[in-house]
């Protein structure tokens, strides 16, 4: 059903899942008023996107007078060494859509805890930035997460392409959307 094509002079009635109380020609019966759906309607899409993760202000981050030499540490540990980079980089495309999931889902949306990301990159560094940042999380948590949310700073994510699907008939739906 990829090229759905309704038949000439016929209505198209793709995407309608109740049952229709209207006569033969898509009028409702002579002398009726039109009853609402007796179901919710649900039409079922999906969304694909192609998003690239931007860091555009490493340089500007790593000359920031107010970073600490284990920020610094852990930060040039992230951008060179590529699962860190990686982890990082999904992160960040998770936070990009929480920021503004309520828009979209109805429960939010989620993603990897920061501890398990952390954890991660953690066996990256060297022992004794590695004992650091174990003990700064340990003894003052708010700074902790203060320091580790400013590794996001640098980076943002940008969609590149998208495709929204109607499942029920495979059709695209065209759009048209600005790049970052």
């Amino acid at each position: 059903m990829l090229d759905h094509n309704p038949v000439p002079d016929q209505q198209d009635r793709r995407g309608i899942h109740a049952v229709s109380h209207s006569s033969g020609e898509g009028r409702p019966p002579a002398g009726s008023t039109p009853r609402p759906p007796t179901t919710p309607i649900s039409v079922p899409f999906q969304l694909v996107a192609d998003f690239v993760v931007e860091g555009d202000r490493v340089r500007q981050f790593l000359q920031d007078p107010d970073l600490s030499p284990e920020e610094r540490n852990l930060f040039l540990t992230i951008i060179n060494t590529p699962e860190a980079l990686n982890r990082i980089c999904g992160v960040v495309m998770v936070l990009d859509l929480v920021s503004d999931s309520e828009r979209y889902f109805s429960k939010g949306i989620f993603g990897p805890q920061l501890e398990i990301t952390v954890d991660a990159i953690l066996p990256s560094l060297p022992g004794e930035i590695q004992d650091y940042w174990i003990s700064l999380r340990r003894v003052d948590r708010e700074g902790f997460d203060f320091c580790i949310d400013r590794m996001f700073e640098p980076f943002h994510a940008s969609l590149r392409k998208a495709e929204i699907r109607d499942i029920t008939t495979g059709e695209a739906v065209p759009f048209r959307g600005q790049q970052r």
